[in-house]
């Protein structure tokens, strides 16, 4: 059976595999096209979240199970709208959502609006000179990556609603910790996440996350015992210090991070110093999660197939050579086949 790690990677590679088939096939200077693709791509990442969100509270109930603490009936409710909105600065291409979760009523922003921001970077991208399947493939990053902040939220506010519950029915859960996964990340153990890690929080606080965060939540109880966390923490650390060696090592050692308050994903952690890299490992001898070659492969066939059948319908439909649409579809279709070397 398939653990939490494995069945959420599975479950967010199948949603950002639909997001960004939708993606390619969307005119980004139609403006219909792109708020129909916003919607469906709204909803696939909603469903995404759901599961997620889902797998999170069984994995923490069982958590708080083995520790001795039991949450009885509690469901976190995650709102769909996972993002705040931001009043910081004025917003002009979407206006708030009144959303009620456990903290009151919140404004939020709508949850098709980030789907709508990769068409207007395609279109900044062409503005600025960039060769247009480059701009497409930007964009469709921007796609997948929107689609798996979503997902990292909507975990991240239901781990945040189980701490602060387990905190009210059993008094001696005094907080959570970090708890790094090396084992989950093909681009390597970050040095932010490793430094955040060997501190603790209380029950009220929110998990500050970062871009392709991996990191995991334990609960901490009173008692020379309830901090499983950290024994784990200090094994994968030694482990990577390890493996590490040398520079590496004493990079992942001494990363400084701070948390700052992002008006849209509230708390973050980013480098102590502006702009300053941060270091990753990797060990060499671990494999990727998938290969990479054979699946974009399996998705460019499946691309073109698509998009030979829209071209088909489109010229059904008595739309000429030179109609917009004809024009995107051909040039897709040209992508794909130079892509496949056909």
């Amino acid at each position: 059976m398939l653990g939490r790690a494995s069945r959420r990677y599975l479950l967010l590679l199948d949603a950002q595999t639909r997001v960004e088939a939708l993606w390619r096939m969307t005119d980004p200077y139609d403006g219909l096209a792109v708020a129909e693709f916003a919607e469906a791509a709204a909803a696939v990442s909603v469903s995404a979240q759901a599961r997620s969100a889902s797998l999170a509270l069984a994995t923490h109930r069982r958590y708080l199970s083995e520790m001795g603490t039991e949450l009885g009936a509690f469901v976190p409710k995650i709102p769909e709208q996972v993002r705040m909105y931001s009043t910081s600065r004025p917003y002009r291409f979407a206006k708030p959502v009144a959303v009620r979760t456990s903290s009151g009523v919140e404004q939020r922003l709508p949850a098709d609006e980030v789907f709508n921001r990769p068409a207007r970077l395609y279109r900044k991208l062409m503005e600025e000179g960039a060769d247009s399947d480059h701009a497409l493939d930007v964009a469709a990053a921007r796609v997948k990556m929107e689609l798996a902040t979503n997902v990292a939220l909507a975990e991240r506010e239901t781990e945040h609603e189980i701490s602060k519950r387990a905190g009210i029915v059993d008094l001696d859960v005094i907080g959570w910790r970090r708890v790094i996964r090396p084992e989950r990340s093909k681009t390597g153990t970050c040095g932010l996440c490793v430094a955040a890690s060997q501190r603790r929080y209380k029950t009220s606080e929110l998990r500050p996350i970062h871009t392709g965060c991996k990191c995991d939540v334990l609960p901490i109880k009173e008692g020379a015992d309830g901090d499983p966390g950290l024994q784990l923490n200090n094994d994968d650390l030694k482990r990577l210090y390890d493996d590490a060696g040398g520079t590496a090592a004493q990079q992942l050692h001494r990363t400084k991070y701070r948390v700052d308050e992002h008006g849209e994903l509230r708390s973050v952690l980013v480098p102590a110093k502006r702009g300053q890299q941060v270091p990753r490992y990797r060990d060499s001898d671990t494999p990727s999660l998938v290969d990479l070659d054979a699946e974009s492969v399996r998705f460019n066939e499946q691309q073109l197939t698509l998009i030979r059948q829209m071209l088909t319908k489109s010229l059904s439909l008595g739309r000429g050579e030179g109609d917009a649409r004809v024009l995107w579809q051909r040039r897709q279709i040209a992508r794909y086949e130079r892509l496949l070397g056909l």
